[in-house]
Order: structure tokens, then sequence, then C-alpha cells
């Protein structure tokens, strides 16, 4: 026997609330998955040297890339590596350097006389606390995230050698930056910005003229 209209109705459209009750965060799991997927099918970058691997299949660790420079990346940093100061001494050099660093907020800083290196470090955060806080909250509720930069550590390596006039020092800076996502991988590429490189010889000039203190290294 065939149902009546109007009970009929109610029986087809009291089956769509069932169909949709569908856990919130199941959804966004999926979409997170979605995401994810896409990411890890994007065409690897040529230049990217995996040195630490965290698994294919399954994530069992961190990863851990550096970047190695193109060619004209190469002669853009051979521009912008080396600044000469005419009458300093090698010593003089080498602890305007280590002010220089420190006063940009690195630290340690070591200098090594015998070959006239110095080499320091800088942690910075790139993410409030709160948004630390809240996105392992939101990772440990939902177990997948996209990554986002969370910290970097930038490393410096400076040398002293004499002029190739005979008259003062050429320092040679370069600066390696390695950022890490919230998911732990790491990236590491050297610094090209040519204002960080004028700002560092602008400190050694400063504290070669006396203008900035020098601290012992």
């Amino acid at each position: 026997m065939a149902l009546p209209v109007l009970q009929r109705a109610t029986t087809q459209f009291s089956c769509y609330p069932k169909a949709r009750r569908r856990p919130f965060w199941r959804s966004v799991c999926m979409c997170a998955g979605v995401f994810a997927l896409l990411g890890a099918c994007k065409a690897p970058d040529p230049n990217e040297r995996v040195t630490g691997s965290s698994g294919t299949a399954v994530k069992y660790s961190s990863r851990q890339v550096s970047v190695d420079l193109t060619d004209s990346e190469r002669t853009a940093l051979a521009a912008m590596r080396d600044r000469g100061f005419p009458g300093a001494t090698r010593e003089k050099a080498l602890t305007a350097v280590a002010s220089a660093l420190k006063s940009s907020g690195y630290a340690p800083v070591t200098v090594e006389t015998d070959t006239a290196l110095v080499e320091a470090g800088r942690s910075e955060v790139l993410v409030p606390k709160w948004r630390e806080v809240l996105r392992g909250v939101l990772k440990t509720r939902i177990g997948m995230l996209p990554a986002k930069p969370d910290h970097q550590y930038t490393a410096a390596l400076v040398s002293v050698r004499p002029a190739e006039s005979g008259q003062g020092v050429v320092v040679r800076a370069r600066f390696d930056n390695t950022v890490w996502d919230s998911n732990g991988d790491a990236r590491t590429k050297t610094v090209l910005a040519r204002e960080e490189y004028e700002a560092f010889f602008a400190k050694v000039g400063e504290a070669l003229n006396g203008a900035m203190a020098p601290r012992q290294p």
C-alpha cells in the first residue's frame, strides 16, 4: 500500500539530518590531509640537498634541507661579501668584527686569532608564544596542520685577510640562515640580502673608527 503524500515527504526529509551528522573534526582532518598531499606533490627544487630524511610513506623524523646557490646567486654573493678597510690591522679588524656581531645580537662570538676567523650565531623566534600554544592545541586535536615557519638560526662566518695593496685588510662575511617550521623540518640557505651585509660592514667601520666602543672578543 502506498504511503500518503505527507507521510512519505516527512520520511524523506527526516533522512537528511542523519546524512549530515559528520563530525566537525573529521572534516577538518580530511581537508588538512588534502593540503598535505598537495604539498607533497610539488616538484622538488633541483638545488635542494636533503641532508636528513624524515621518511617517505611514514614520517618518522624531521627533514633537513640545504639549498645550494645558483650561478647567479654566487655572483651576487661575491659582489656583497667583501669590504676593504684601509689602515686597519688584522687584530683591530678582528676586534671590530666581534663587536659588530655582538651588537647585532649574535652570541656566543668566537674569535680565532691564528686563522683570523670569527664565528657567531643568532637565534630568533618567528611567531608569538600564544600562537605556538594555540597551534600545539589544534595539532593535538586535529593531528595534522600545514607547516609554518617557527624559529630560525643565523650562522655568521667572517674572515680577515691582508689587502692585496698591502694597506689595511679585507673583511669577508657569509651568513647562513636555517629556518625550522612547526613540524620540526629545517631549511638552510645563504643570506643574499644586500642590506644585511651593508649593515654589518657599517658596524665594523664604526667600531674601527671608534664610534662604537669595541669589546674584547
